[in-house]
């Protein structure tokens, strides 16, 4: 009888309180827990209690680390089919996700949402500390660690602390042997491409950071930085 009313349109439960019907009778139900706050479904792990069955299934899932759907190509296993349906697209190269504004296309609804935003301008993520705002979530996340100071990223050799995943991936290429960028005048190995075009100016001779107030050139922009200290201390100390 409940699912041929959902062909038929016909909402045969109401609500006593208030008024509203719906189609299947299950649906009236949950929804008359909603004043009440009545909560059936117990967790066996935790105690924590749940309106819907549903709910609880994926909160247990959470608490188990079950993950019952397997992807068939792959073997990876996921908590919910949502997952498992969001994963396969990486296999089938689908992308159901379209900009209406320049028809670029997305895997997920999310990263549509954030592209959104580079046509529209929003930045909804606002840093309650100094009010900068951002278009990513992720964003704000590490902005809001140069007011807290948190360096998440530890090197597991030197124990040196980063705020930056790539800032530590940098670091440990100075603990390994692993240089990939050559100098082509003396054949010196570097681990970043900006080592290696600080190094080649000493074989070209190029000085790519002038003085503003002198003129003066130099190979490196610490040297620069330190030679505009001396304009300043003259300016105080003349």
């Amino acid at each position: 009888m409940d699912h041929m009313s959902t062909h038929s349109g016909e909402n045969i439960n109401e609500s006593l309180s208030s008024g509203k019907s719906f189609s299947q009778k299950s649906n009236l139900v949950t929804h008359t827990r909603l004043p009440t706050g009545e909560k059936p479904f117990s967790c066996t792990i935790c105690n924590k209690r749940f309106t819907l069955e549903s709910n609880l299934t994926k909160h247990t899932r959470n608490q188990t680390c079950e993950k019952p759907f397997e992807c068939l190509s792959c073997g990876k296993t996921f908590i919910f089919k949502s997952g498992l349906n969001e994963h396969m697209r990486t296999h089938t190269g689908e992308k159901p996700f379209s900009c209406t504004i320049c028809s670029k296309q997305f895997t997920l609804k999310g990263n549509l949402t954030e592209h959104m935003r580079i046509h529209t301008g929003e930045k909804p993520f606002e840093c309650l500390s100094c009010g900068k705002s951002f278009a990513q979530k992720s964003n704000l996340t590490t902005h809001m660690r140069i007011h807290t100071g948190e360096k998440p990223f530890s090197c597991i050799i030197c124990g040196k602390k980063f705020t930056l995943k790539s800032h530590l991936t940098f670091h440990m290429k100075t603990h390994s042997d692993e240089r990939h960028f050559s100098c082509l005048f003396c054949g010196r190995n570097f681990p970043q491409k900006s080592h290696l075009d600080r190094h080649v100016r000493i074989h070209t001779g190029e000085k790519p950071f002038s003085c503003t107030i002198c003129g003066k050139d130099f190979t490196r922009e610490d040297n620069l930085t330190q030679h505009m200290g001396t304009h300043v201390r003259n300016i105080f100390n003349p």
